[in-house]
């Protein structure tokens, strides 16, 4: 699978696979551009699909609106008897979902070498 080109600086990118159950979030996840993630979490309600995948190995920069954002993304979807699991999470993310209890909800479960 091809990472989506590189956004412009400052934007956010979202390509959604909807047959993988998929979202792949390229660029900064920020407070300028949580709107973005919200309307394509709006999206998904619309479809049967009920296990998500929120890849954000590609994010470059994520402030604590982006962190909410997720948390709530992942709340909503929830609520809908859905669920959505992080994927590609840098160190840094891991420790703050880590911090903030959020990572045994979000985070893929890793299978011991």
């Amino acid at each position: 699978m091809s990472r989506p080109p590189h956004p412009p600086a400052g934007a956010l990118l979202i390509d959604v696979d909807v047959a993988a159950g998929r979202l792949t979030v390229t660029g900064r996840l920020d407070s300028r551009t949580v709107r973005a993630l919200h309307s394509a979490v709006s999206d998904l309600l619309l479809t049967e699909q009920r296990r998500w995948v929120l890849d954000v190995a590609a994010v470059t920069v994520t402030d604590h609106t982006g962190l909410r954002a997720i948390g709530a993304a992942y709340r909503r979807l929830l609520r809908h008897d859905r669920r959505l699991t992080l994927s590609g999470a840098s160190p840094d993310l891991e420790r703050v979902l880590t911090r903030l209890r959020l990572d045994r909800h979000l985070l893929e479960e890793r299978v011991p070498a």
